[in-house]
């Protein structure tokens, strides 16, 4: 994961820092899972996100506006997720007055070694919660708990180190099944912190022939074999009489013998992969004998066209079972595991930024394919909170979220100054009912910053920043 600079305090934020209250201090940090998926039955709240709400409830701040708020922030997270793929990389900013979470949605296909990383850098001490969730029929109304984990943040005493100490958080899965998964970020509440997060997938198996590739691979799975009277349960991988065969995951060897179909044929169970097995066929010759323990890259054998195979090219068929067989692709192919370049400006993560054009669109997610959420007019006001490749991730002014290109947006300068003509308030959302930040009385100069609907963006005269309705 490329290391990145801690993002600036939130300039020209509409209402200051509620300060500190005191919390119930919870002493957890439990380590994310380094395994395959395996989803309980049921769930039982055991993960440390759960506890940290159980402790807002015992301590009677689960109804309070801001226990309330977080509590909201988690769930919509899940509701609403950035739409991402993979390989992705993210810089942020948790604010400590707003209590928030992010969630990033993406597919996996069965077979992938999917693995995700947060970064946290803070200067105080704080909690980080990094949950893992799988969809069911894509429902995001039910998303079934996979995995969990919390970082700890303690910075030492004395005088601050150069640079913000950091804490880092890896999950390591690789589901046997395609699926949608979203992974949930929150910090505890009032406190600040700057995060990046990594996602990942590539191939969960390492080949198994020497110098191949996929483009080796010429029968795929589930081809008609015998006039459709069975399907090919493997892939075929050809090459020269000889190459070795080798081992594609730490294993024991269950059987190395030689039988009609398969010719000389080798049956590994995997290593800390419950029921996997994988099969390898047509073997010229064997390496291994059964009982033996095998690393991942040790030879098997060597490809061959045995069984009854004798009439085609040498060839491995190789197939993975886990309770039935699965298509191996997947589990072979590599994929691109390096994200964009970042283009935008990380120091803009943060800051009141605004739209440079009109009909400025607002994806769901950090790419030209994602869905769109909204279409804003020139100057909107956009809170940037996170900045991916080309993309900034913003807050809209209605509390809404997306992602827009950073080109299409600047800072949120001064456009120019309106005069109050009459007693006026400068609120903290463009909404009649918003809290009021600051009282104007006639004649007040202001600088505008911006607009949306019937409300303009400004500055007050003591430097604050917050909504005006110009009706």
């Amino acid at each position: 994961m490329q290391e990145t600079g801690h993002p600036p305090r939130p300039k020209g934020r509409p209402l200051a820092s509620p300060g500190t209250i005191a919390l119930l201090s919870l002493l957890l940090a439990a380590a994310c899972t380094q395994e395959i998926e395996r989803v309980p039955a049921v769930f039982r709240p055991t993960n440390a996100h759960d506890a940290y709400r159980l402790s807002l409830l015992s301590a009677n701040l689960g109804t309070s506006a801001l226990g309330r708020d977080w509590i909201a922030a988690s769930e919509a997270a899940l509701r609403e997720p950035a739409e991402i793929s993979s390989p992705f990389r993210e810089s942020g900013y948790f604010d400590e007055s707003v209590a928030s979470a992010i969630g990033y949605v993406f597919p996996v296909s069965g077979g992938q070694r999917v693995d995700a990383e947060v970064v946290v850098q803070s200067r105080e001490p704080l909690r980080v919660f990094m949950d893992l969730f799988r969809l069911v029929d894509d429902d995001p109304q039910a998303p079934i708990h996979v995995a969990s984990g919390a970082m700890l943040i303690e910075p030492p005493e004395g005088p601050a180190p150069d640079g913000a100490p950091e804490s880092r958080r890896q999950l390591r899965f690789e589901p046997l099944r395609d699926g949608t998964y979203i992974l949930r970020i929150q910090p505890e509440l009032l406190r600040s912190a700057g995060y990046t997060v990594g996602l990942k997938t590539d191939a969960s198996l390492a080949f198994p022939v020497a110098g191949r590739t996929t483009r080796s691979i010429w029968s795929t799975f589930g081809a008609e074999r015998e006039g459709g009277r069975r399907s090919h349960r493997g892939v075929d991988i050809f090459a020269d009489r000889g190459t070795p065969v080798l081992a594609s995951a730490d294993g024991v060897v269950s059987r190395a013998n030689t039988t009609k179909v398969g010719g000389n044929v080798i049956w590994v169970n995997v290593e800390g992969r419950g029921n996997m097995r994988l099969y390898y066929a047509h073997l010229d010759s064997h390496s291994v004998e059964a009982g033996q323990r095998i690393k991942i890259g040790d030879q098997l054998g060597t490809v061959g066209n045995t069984g009854n195979a004798r009439t085609t090219a040498p060839h491995l068929h190789f197939g993975v079972y886990a309770r039935g067989a699965v298509d191996p692709l997947p589990f072979l192919e590599r994929m691109r595991t390096e994200p964009q370049d970042l283009t935008v400006d990380l120091d803009r993560v943060g800051t009141w930024s605004r739209t440079t054009d009109d009909n400025v669109i607002v994806l769901a997610g950090p790419g030209r394919d994602a869905r769109v959420v909204a279409t804003l007019d020139r100057h909107t006001p956009v809170m940037v909170w996170g900045a991916s490749a080309r993309w900034y991730r913003v807050g809209l002014p209605d509390g809404g979220n997306g992602y827009i290109i950073g080109a299409n947006t600047e800072l949120a300068t001064p456009l120019r100054s309106e005069s109050v003509l009459a007693a006026s308030y400068v609120l903290d959302r463009p909404e009649p009912q918003g809290a009021i930040i600051q009282q104007l009385v006639p004649g007040s100069e202001i600088p505008v910053l911006g607009a949306w609907g019937e409300f303009l963006y400004v500055q007050t005269p003591t430097g604050l920043n917050g909504w005006l309705s110009f009706e």
